[in-house]
């Protein structure tokens, strides 16, 4: 059983995978400089979310979860476990899969650019930031489990954060009561005929 003590740090690991995720994912994947005789060259790039956008959506949604984490508590907790692990493997997998479409992408960028002339197509140069967006799910992924195994020992918000429940209302004995008993009763919302 994984100890409480592990409940914030986990919490906070989540947020912080996910926010590298998505910020791997905003970075430029692939560059290369396209140069012709007689045109001013010009840079290409292309980010992780032009060429793989799941991935980036799914950080977001691995980054959701870590604040879920804060506000549930026993099954829907592990719910939340299950689908930031589902998320961060999907985010893995387009992105360890994603290299056609990497290398499709910056083809297309380099296509439109204003120096193509056709025969002028620079090799793409890849950038790190890929494996990073790839490390970052796979610990996501990793919190993910160990919030679906330790969500049952791990604290939750209090009871005061839930949503208020009715009053348990009294009855008001009429032949009994006074007329301040009635009057008490009508002034918290009780009808003092029922």
């Amino acid at each position: 059983m994984i100890s409480r003590r592990w409940y914030a740090p986990a919490v906070l690991a989540l947020l912080a995978a996910g926010a590298v995720m998505f910020f791997a994912g905003s970075r430029d994947w692939a560059t290369g400089r396209v140069r012709a005789e007689g045109l001013p060259s010009a840079t290409v790039a292309v980010t992780g979310s032009d060429v793989l956008p799941l991935a980036t959506a799914l950080a977001l949604v691995v980054a959701a979860g870590g604040l879920a984490v804060l506000a549930t508590r026993g099954r829907l907790r592990q719910l939340v476990g299950l689908i930031v692990l589902a998320a961060a493997l999907g985010a893995v997998v387009t992105v360890a899969t994603g290299s056609g479409a990497i290398d499709r992408g910056f083809t297309d960028a380099v296509e439109q650019s204003t120096a193509f002339t056709g025969r002028n197509a620079p090799d793409p140069q890849h950038t790190s930031w890929r494996w990073v967006l790839l490390g970052a799910g796979l610990v996501a992924a990793a919190l993910g489990v160990l919030t679906v195994v330790s969500s049952r020992t791990w604290p939750s918000m209090g009871r005061r954060y839930d949503a208020p429940s009715a009053p348990r209302v009294a009855a008001v004995d009429l032949e009994h009561a006074s007329g301040a008993d009635v009057w008490k009763a009508l002034d918290e919302g009780r009808d003092p005929t029922v």
